[in-house]
């Protein structure tokens, strides 16, 4: 045993063994730090979930554009898809791919 023999339950030598002694603020704060944990961890969930809808959607977005516009022979709208034109979708979204397609008709060229 780590400790040796312990003694009962409840006593230490003369004295009464207090397991867990908590007043009322204490209890209130440690439940106020919980509630408070827990509406912080839906906001946070809830922002990464539409930060990752944005994302899918605008990845969608890039790669209907430039199926369509192979499609109808519209090198105007034509996007390249490469790391770059990617990675700015991820992180805007549909704004992202809005600022492709001002750019690409601005004649700015992205690598």
């Amino acid at each position: 045993m780590l400790f040796g023999k312990l003694p009962p339950v409840g006593h230490w030598g003369n004295r009464q063994m207090a397991i867990l002694a908590l007043g009322l603020p204490e209890i209130a704060g440690i439940g106020l730090l919980g509630i408070g944990a827990i509406i912080l961890g839906i906001f946070i969930i809830g922002f990464l979930k539409k930060v990752l809808m944005n994302t899918v959607f605008g990845l969608i977005a890039l790669f209907v554009i430039n199926y369509l516009a192979g499609a109808l022979q519209m090198d105007a709208l034509n996007l390249p898809i490469n790391l770059i034109s990617v990675l700015v979708t991820a992180i805007l979204g549909l704004a992202g791919v809005g600022l492709l397609i001002i750019l690409k008709l601005l004649g700015i060229t992205i690598l």
